[in-house]
């Protein structure tokens, strides 16, 4: 069991791969959610290859995972959020555009940009996603259709409160609006308290607003969508700072 002082990352247990080794920390995840596919992979072949998109937008490494085991073929780009997202596709024949600002907003500039009002886009995701693209795509007449790929389902940690609670955690990563909420409901009465010793860093503008709302005092990390990125800019920016380690 390690030992010293850690960040708390609070994302699905099949998303946890983080590999980067931080200065004054190491990290544990303690999933507040955790995902459900929902979809038949032979159903959804058939139904987006009947669709036959010109662009396929996926939004997280596990919806790429998903459509590639799929093995959907049809002659179409693929956009991704980021780059994680965009991993599983290197050695692949699509060809693969990444937004440059690594959230719905990037994608709806990545759409502008490539697809014009008569291409057909498929939106593959969770059920749980916001609705920031799709008021994009509606707004501006674009033909689009949504495939719901998996289901993001609360879990309630026994070990939680006792490890955000320890002296040698220093802080919460947060990784979506809905671990947020999760949060919030979990701490309940003991949220105000953490906050006094603990920092609390939000993935994206979208988890920060949301996290605010719930009346988490959230740090917004400038990396949108790389936890390994993410848990690199923390240990830069606050390792031997003297401000909390």
């Amino acid at each position: 069991m390690e030992k010293g002082n850690y960040l708390i990352t609070t994302r699905p247990a099949e998303k946890s791969r983080q590999t980067v080794v931080a200065d004054c920390f190491y990290v544990k995840n303690i999933p507040l959610t955790r995902i459900v596919e929902n979809i038949d992979i032979n159903e959804f072949k058939h139904h987006i290859e009947e669709y036959s998109p010109d662009f396929i937008v996926i939004t997280s490494s596990i919806g790429s995972q998903i459509f590639m085991r799929a093995g959907v073929s049809g002659n179409f780009t693929i956009m991704c959020i980021g780059k994680k997202t965009a991993e599983p596709f290197i050695d692949s024949r699509f060809k693969v555009l990444v937004a440059k600002e690594q959230n719905s907003t990037g994608l709806s500039t990545l759409v502008s940009k490539h697809a014009t009002k008569t291409s057909r886009i498929a939106l593959c995701r969770s059920r749980q996603h916001n609705e920031i693209l799709d008021k994009y795509l509606a707004s501006n007449s674009f033909a689009y259709r949504c495939f719901d790929l998996y289901d993001i389902v609360e879990v309630h940690p026994p070990d939680l409160e006792a490890a955000v609670i320890d002296q040698e955690c220093r802080g919460i990563i947060i990784t979506s609006s809905m671990e947020a909420r999760s949060l919030s409901k979990e701490l309940g009465s003991k949220l105000n308290s953490v906050q006094l010793s603990k920092k609390i860093f939000c993935i994206g503008r979208p988890t920060y607003e949301a996290a605010r709302r719930l009346g988490l005092n959230c740090e917004a990390t400038n990396n949108e969508s790389d936890v390994d990125a993410i848990i690199e800019e923390i240990s830069k920016k606050h390792c031997n700072s003297g401000e909390w380690i």
